[in-house]
C-alpha cells in the first residue's frame, strides 16, 4: 500500500471520528436544550409540523438509499445504481435529521420517561450509524461498476447488512415512540 493511499485511510478516518463528536455533540445540545426551553404554545404546533416534515425527508431519504441497497443484493441492480442513489439522497438524510434534533429541542419531551429515553437512545444510535456508514459508502465508491453483492468478501456483506439492519431498527424505534407519545 502507497504512503498516499494510507494518507487518504488516515485522512478519512480522522474525518469520521470528527463526525461522530459533532453528530454526538448535537445530539447532546437538542437534548439539553429540551430541558431547559420552554418554549410558547403557539410554536408547539410549528416545532411539531417541522418535526414531522424532517421525519418525511430524513427517514424518506433512509429508504430509498436501502431500497437501492436491497435491490443490488438481490442483483436487481448494479452498484453504480446504489452509489447515485447514495449521493443523491445522503444530503435529505441529513437535513432531516438535523431537523428532527432542532425541532425535537423544541417539542418538550418527557425525558422522564423511559419510551423517551429510548427514542433518544435510538435516535443518537441511527445518527452514529449514519456516520459509520460513510466507511461502506466510500468501499463502494471503490468497487468496479459490474460489482456484485455476492462478490464481496463476507466481512463486507455482513457490515453492510448490519448497517441496514442497524439503520431500520432505530429509525422506526424513534417513530414508533414518537407516534405514542404524541398521542398519549
Amino acid at each position: 500500500m502507497t504512503t498516499t493511499i494510507r494518507q487518504k485511510q488516515a485522512r478519512r478516518r480522522r474525518g469520521r471520528a470528527i463526525a461522530y463528536a459533532v453528530v454526538t455533540l448535537a445530539w447532546a445540545l437538542a437534548v439539553w436544550l429540551s430541558a431547559v426551553l420552554a418554549p410558547p404554545d403557539w410554536l408547539h404546533g410549528a416545532a411539531l409540523f417541522v418535526h414531522l416534515a424532517a421525519l418525511v425527508v430524513g427517514l424518506g431519504a433512509v429508504l430509498m438509499i436501502e431500497w437501492h441497497a436491497l435491490l443490488w443484493a438481490t442483483g436487481w441492480s448494479s452498484v453504480r445504481e446504489l452509489r447515485q442513489a447514495d449521493r443523491t439522497m445522503i444530503l435529505p438524510v441529513w437535513v432531516g435529521l438535523a431537523g428532527l434534533l432542532a425541532s425535537g429541542a423544541l417539542l418538550e419531551p418527557d425525558l422522564a420517561s423511559t419510551a423517551t429515553q429510548v427514542k433518544l437512545v435510538a435516535v443518537l444510535v441511527l445518527s452514529l450509524n449514519g456516520v459509520a456508514l460513510t466507511k461502506w459508502t466510500s468501499d463502494l465508491a471503490r468497487l468496479p461498476a459490474r460489482a456484485t453483492f455476492r462478490t464481496l468478501p463476507g466481512r463486507a456483506r455482513f457490515g453492510f447488512v448490519a448497517s441496514a439492519v442497524v439503520s431500520q431498527a432505530a429509525w422506526w424505534t424513534a417513530v414508533v415512540i414518537g407516534l405514542l407519545n404524541a398521542t398519549d
